[in-house]
């Protein structure tokens, strides 16, 4: 029998609703730690914004921002990131330039956009319009507009992003991107229909959960994974087990080795149930 020694969530989609953290999710997280399960939250989101969403830091041990790209304290001491250089910022874009990308860069505490080409997608939401990266544009503290094209802005050699958002002017046109910049090599493309979410070849939300995982010394069979979209999927090869919410992405729900109506209450179950295994997989 294994005990569950480390619980790992995705936030949007998994552990919250409408933006924020249903009273579910906190009480879950609040008993988890007071078992003495180390809580960590691994998401697409940049550091900057995931306290803002929690709330309280003291409901995690450890964040995983940027699709992998950080580990961190919720309290914002760094412990390891990863970095896209200038240079190969430029070769992602110039993948790009035939599906019109537009791109949002994020790097620290800080998302940075270019006021000269502005993230552009839209999509329908019970038959309203909205701008799909509204998260971006909203958060006034944690975002930054450039003046000047990204052209300009990579001239600078020492700019470099944890993550480089992409954005098709096609939706359709998503997938093919995704696969022109796998086919690379030096680069990890994961994300949805919606946009590309680019990082360093071989970081993931999967591997930074190794990562963290080996430090404190923790057996794959010790940990839970939930999530509920494509970029969550890597947590699923460093995890005993791994969770989807019932309205996860085709992928996540085929890889889950369970699918949950309610997450809060199926990582207590999971999490304090001491007969639970926590692999099911060879």
């Amino acid at each position: 029998m294994t005990r569950v020694r480390m619980a790992a969530f995705d936030l949007d989609g998994t552990l919250l609703e409408h933006g924020a953290l249903t009273r579910q999710a906190i009480r879950m997280l609040k008993i988890l730690r007071q078992q003495g399960v180390l809580v960590v939250i691994a998401t697409g989101r940049h550091r900057g914004t995931v306290p803002w969403r929690l709330h309280d830091p003291a409901l995690a041990d450890y964040l995983i921002c940027n699709c992998g790209a950080v580990i961190c304290r919720p309290g914002g001491e760094t412990l390891w990131k990863s970095t896209l250089s200038a240079q190969e910022v430029r070769d992602l874009m110039a993948l790009g330039q035939p599906f019109h990308c537009t791109y949002a860069a994020s790097r620290d505490r800080t998302t940075y956009l270019s006021k000269a080409e502005p993230l552009r997608r839209r999509k329908v939401k019970d038959g309203d319009r909205q701008k799909y990266f509204w998260r971006y544009y909203m958060y006034l503290f944690h975002s930054r507009r450039i003046d000047g094209s990204w052209a300009d802005i990579l001239q600078d050699a020492h700019f470099t992003t944890e993550k480089l958002l992409c954005v098709t002017a096609r939706p359709e046109d998503e997938l093919t991107f995704r696969a022109l910049v796998a086919a690379d090599g030096r680069f990890t493309a994961t994300g949805s229909e919606q946009a590309a979410e680019i990082t360093a070849r071989g970081v993931s939300k999967g591997s930074a959960l190794a990562l963290l995982a080996e430090r404190l010394q923790i057996p794959r069979e010790a940990i839970v994974a939930f999530g509920n979209d494509d970029n969550d999927l890597s947590l699923r090869d460093h995890a005993g087990r791994f969770v989807a919410a019932r309205d996860s992405s085709p992928a996540a729900l085929e890889a889950a080795d369970q699918v949950a109506d309610s997450i809060p209450a199926a990582a207590l179950r999971l999490c304090l149930d001491q007969e639970a295994k926590g692999a099911k997989r060879p």
